[in-house]
């Protein structure tokens, strides 16, 4: 068996995961990215079919936020083509939504009664300077001591499913106020290449920075001896590689880590919680081509529709996401519960009537390119906002990154890249290197 001698070794390289090695080898460790499917990015890549560039999972990426610090920090290119504005449909009619006030501006046109929209306001206003709700009652019954008004309680299903993919029925409501709180930016790109040209950039700093990316290459286990990670059993080919490094970080998923390094070397109250915490969160998502936009806006938030929450239709800003005279719509949807049984039949038939029932010209001018199920495995998102584990395993050494243990009140794309900079900044702290 061959034996090769790292820092610090990566697997997977979602968004996560390449952050984490951008900033590592930036820092001037030793690096090695192992990846097992032949191109980067995971959840955030790029599918090319008939002639379209889809996303194989996010979207939008946000502006001004950990992303583009991150991107910026280490020197890789960060191309995102802003998206001008967002609106929402309530009534059947569009509303273009405000930068600032957001929440405010959706509650007031919902109701259309300024005395129960403040009634709103000043519990929210509550929670986020004072106490935040506990999480031991879901945003839904916690908006009921507030409001009784349907209208209302819609804005808050539509935003809780679009940002936190999470029905508000579901979600706690201690959550949605660090939601609220958590640092970002309003504003929005999307990448005029695809999603895997973002990841190419980080991928060209980290081969800049004598670091190595291994696809088409399966990580089989992590070797742990005395607590501590150690080594890493790659199969390269048609051989095993045996990886020495001082740090592992696992962009695979709390639970795939934990099969590569072994539950016997895990801590049972880690494993408890990883049985009775971890929620992965299942979503629909349905990308459809057509002559020209079925939609006037790059994204449009639907808070009355039955399981679509969020439509993009990204070749309003970068048209060269379709063939020429072309046109993308990706919509993504929530089913009823996070929880198991699904019938994912019925959830994308519901999908679909929603579709038809917002655009009229779905039916004549659209052609569904694919009909996704983002569940298990591959999740929409790694756990349900709140249940959350830590970077940290107990194993010395073994970090995990990714939206399986993001911060409290983080999502999405910046929530995988922040968990990546708590990691590399905990690193550097402790793998000092010499001169």
């Amino acid at each position: 068996m061959r034996r090769e001698n790292y820092d610090v070794v990566v697997i997977g390289s979602g968004i996560g995961g390449m952050c984490a090695a951008a900033l590592m080898s930036q820092g001037s460790y030793k690096t090695l990215v192992v990846e097992r499917l032949p191109q980067l990015g995971g959840r955030f890549s790029t599918i090319e079919y008939k002639g379209f560039k889809l996303p194989t999972g996010a979207t939008v990426v946000e502006m001004g936020g950990v992303v583009e610090q991150i991107f910026r920090e280490v020197g890789a290119e960060f191309e995102p083509r802003l998206i001008p504005s967002a609106y929402c449909r309530i009534g059947g009619k569009d509303y273009e939504l405000p930068q600032k006030g957001q929440l405010r501006t959706l509650i007031s046109i919902a109701s259309g009664n300024e005395k129960k929209s403040e009634k709103v306001m000043n519990a929210l206003r509550r929670g986020l300077a004072w106490q935040e709700p506990s999480d031991r009652i879901s945003l839904h019954d916690w908006l009921l001591q507030y409001t009784q008004d349907e209208k209302i309680l819609r804005i808050f299903w539509g935003l809780s499913t679009a940002m936190l993919g999470v029905d508000d029925h579901e979600l706690p409501a201690g959550e949605f106020f660090r939601y609220l709180k958590a640092p970002r930016s309003p504003e929005g790109g999307i990448a005029p290449r695809g999603n895997l040209s973002m990841m190419e950039s980080l991928a060209k700093v980290v081969r800049a920075n004598n670091a190595q990316i291994w696809t088409c290459c399966q990580a089989k286990q992590i070797l742990v001896a005395d607590g501590v990670a150690r080594r890493v059993i790659i199969q390269k080919d048609k051989d095993e590689v045996e990886i020495t490094a001082k740090v592992v970080i696992s962009n695979t998923g709390p639970k795939d880590t934990v099969e590569l390094a072994g539950k016997e070397n895990f801590d049972k109250g880690y494993l408890k919680q990883l049985r009775e915490t971890l929620r992965p969160v299942p979503v629909i998502f349905i990308q459809t081509a057509s002559d020209r936009p079925l939609v006037e806006y790059p994204t449009l938030i639907l808070p009355q529709a039955r399981r679509v929450n969020l439509v993009i239709c990204p070749t309003l800003v970068c048209p060269e996401l379709a063939p020429r005279g072309k046109h993308l719509l990706i919509s993504y949807g929530t089913p009823k519960s996070v929880l198991p049984p699904y019938n994912f039949e019925k959830e994308i038939g519901l999908n679909i009537q929603d579709l038809k029932d917002n655009f009229p010209e779905f039916d004549r001018c659209g052609e569904i390119l694919m009909a996704s199920c983002f569940y298990g495995d591959w999740p929409g998102f790694r756990t349900m906002p709140g249940c959350d584990l830590p970077q940290k395993t107990p194993i010395e050494n073994l970090y995990n990154v990714g939206d399986g243990v993001k911060p409290p009140g983080w999502t999405g794309l910046p929530s995988c890249a922040q968990s990546a900079r708590i990691v590399a900044e905990d690193v550097k702290q402790r793998f000092k290197l010499r001169g």
